[in-house]
Formats: C-alpha cells, sequence, structure tokens
C-alpha cells in the first residue's frame, strides 16, 4: 500500500498531485538536480512538478481627492485594489485592470513601490505581490464584490484590515515615498 506524498505545507492542496497528470503513474519525492531540494517526478514519465509562487499587485490609486480604498464588508478595518496577475498577463496591466474591477475607476500607473513575499498557506499559496501608484485619472467610483470603494483622503484614510497584508505594506511604501508618517 502506498501513502500519499508529503507536501510542505504551504503548498496549497489543489497542487498536492499524488498521480502523474500526464501518464498517471504514482508520483515520487526525490532530489533531481544539483540544488538538493527534493521535488515530485513521475518515474515513468520524467515529468517534474515545478510550481511557482503566485503574482499578484496592490495598487495605492490616488487623486486630489485622496486615495481609492475598498470597504470589505466582513472585515474591520479597508483594503487597497489588489488581485492576481493572470497567466501571461504584465503585472502594470494587471493593477490597472484589478483597479478598474474593483472600484471603476481608470488609472494611469506612476511608480513601482516594490515588493513583497507573502508565504500562505491557503489560496492561492505563496505570492510576490508587486505593489504600485496609480495616478486616478477618470472612471466612475462603484463597487464589485470585492466590497464598496470609496475615495478617501489621505487624512482621514482609515486602518487597513489585518488581513490585507498587500494594501498595508503598499501605503506603508506610498507614505515613505510621500514623507508622511
Amino acid at each position: 500500500m502506498h501513502s500519499d506524498l508529503a507536501y510542505p505545507e504551504n503548498v496549497i492542496p489543489p497542487l498536492r498531485f499524488q498521480f502523474c497528470p500526464i501518464c498517471t503513474a504514482r508520483l515520487t519525492r526525490e532530489v533531481i538536480f544539483e540544488d538538493n531540494i527534493p521535488r515530485i517526478k513521475c518515474p515513468a514519465c520524467g515529468w517534474i512538478q515545478l510550481s511557482s509562487n503566485a503574482v499578484a499587485v496592490v495598487v495605492v490609486a490616488r487623486n486630489e481627492q485622496g486615495i481609492a480604498a475598498i470597504i470589505p464588508p466582513s472585515e474591520a478595518g479597508v483594503g487597497l485594489p489588489a488581485g492576481l496577475v493572470e497567466y501571461g498577463e504584465d503585472p502594470a496591466e494587471s493593477a490597472v485592470r484589478e483597479v478598474f474591477e474593483e472600484t471603476g475607476l481608470e488609472v494611469k500607473m506612476v511608480d513601482c513601490l516594490g515588493w513583497i513575499f507573502i508565504n500562505r498557506i491557503s489560496w492561492p499559496g505563496p505570492l510576490v505581490q508587486i505593489m504600485y501608484e496609480a495616478e486616478i485619472i477618470g472612471g466612475q467610483v462603484k463597487g464589485s464584490n470585492e466590497g464598496e470603494a470609496k475615495i478617501i483622503p489621505l487624512s482621514e484614510f482609515p486602518t487597513i484590515s489585518p488581513s490585507r497584508t498587500g494594501s498595508q505594506k503598499a501605503m506603508q511604501a506610498y507614505l515613505a515615498k510621500v514623507g508622511v508618517g
């Protein structure tokens, strides 16, 4: 009887293959390359599981009235527009898309504020989140499935939700850039 392959805790369940997606043979975990990292491999066809971190964006979208915020219905605090970069999508274009989808606002990228690594054990798994500053250039503020959207003056900006690490880090980076706080 075979036991399930052991995966690191931060590998999300949908990526915990037990059988090869190519030939259906039972997979093994072994050191394959000189880096000495055990990887999942098919002993029958040679398929190797090389999963990558997810890539996400978070955006400080601003104009003279303030910063675009999302007010999630079930969280204490607010968030910034954010989301996953689609396969093959440029991260800056993803940032523009996410702001529009979540707030109804059109933006122009101003600056990359850096990136952070978040070692999540829930969906979508570990991710690299790129932080952007954008200027609001049009559109109409509207909410989305993420919650109500508002433009809030920086001086009145509420606490960011504790579950939104990327929003917290992006706001810290923005405030450091503009010399506030």
